[in-house]
């Protein structure tokens, strides 16, 4: 028996070599755990393993230890039909050509994510998200942009995506909304601005009558919590994130990444 592992697709094919997910409950068997990554490490180089609730500061797994990169909040709110529309300030960024404003907020977006805590990644981590972007203004990894412009600037981005989830009280699945990307120029914090890009995705969830509007945000990120409690957002759940990273994988310059024994 071993947990079930999902592949992380887009990820694999970022860095370029497979990466798998498995996520686990807070009380998680460690014997069967260890049988999963065991089983896994001939496919996956990289594993990222969700625990359930607030998980220790690390795991302790085959001899080594694994920290916690970081503790994710989920956070949702029940989405009113009639969404007023957003602040003239923000606007539906429709083009296909990613300006470099954006790509500047991306990154800022993704300060505190796993991707740069941890040294295996951490070197990849501004392309990786300028990769992110790009692929949501083509509607890849994004339905809809929006963008706080002023003075004929680009001052905030939020992206959200459709996706349909199980209804942990009904067991139906539904859509909801997703917002990926929430980022404000430094210099223009505390002014609203996030707040109101977020009502822009309420109301982008309204007028598909998307029920359900999610986000995923760093429970050490105080104020970004604070502004999600603001607007309605409730917790859902909490999960710690680990890396496993598979021994025996060497880089072949023909083949890439491979498994070595």
């Amino acid at each position: 028996m071993s947990y079930p592992i999902e592949s992380a697709q887009w990820d694999s094919r970022f860095f370029g070599f497979p990466i798998g997910n498995v996520e686990l409950p807070d009380n998680y068997d460690k014997a069967l755990l260890e049988a999963t990554l065991q089983e896994a490490r001939k496919e996956f180089r990289l594993m990222y393993v969700a625990v359930r609730g607030e998980g220790p500061d690390s795991l302790s797994l085959l001899g080594n230890e694994y920290p916690c990169y970081t503790r994710r909040l989920i956070l949702k709110k029940d989405v009113p039909e009639n969404v007023e529309p957003p602040d003239p300030c923000i606007k539906a960024y429709t083009s296909t050509f990613c300006s470099p404003a954006l790509e500047r907020l991306a990154i800022q977006s993704g300060t505190m994510s796993h991707f740069r805590q941890d040294p295996g990644l951490a070197p990849h981590f501004e392309q990786l998200y300028l990769t992110w972007i790009n692929f949501a203004v083509s509607k890849e990894l994004a339905d809809s942009i929006w963008t706080w412009h002023e003075n004929g600037q680009h001052l905030g981005l939020a992206t959200i995506r459709s996706a349909k989830q199980v209804n942990s009280q009904t067991g139906q699945m539904e859509k909801e909304g997703r917002i990926g990307m929430l980022a404000v120029e430094p210099e223009h914090r505390r002014r609203g601005v996030g707040m109101n890009l977020v009502r822009a995705c309420d109301y982008w969830c309204s007028s598909l009558n998307i029920p359900v509007n999610a986000v995923i945000t760093q429970k050490d990120n105080a104020s970004s919590i604070a502004m999600f409690s603001k607007l309605g957002f409730l917790r859902d759940r909490e999960s710690s994130l680990y890396h496993y990273w598979s021994p025996g994988w060497v880089y072949d310059a023909r083949r890439g990444w491979v498994i070595s024994r």
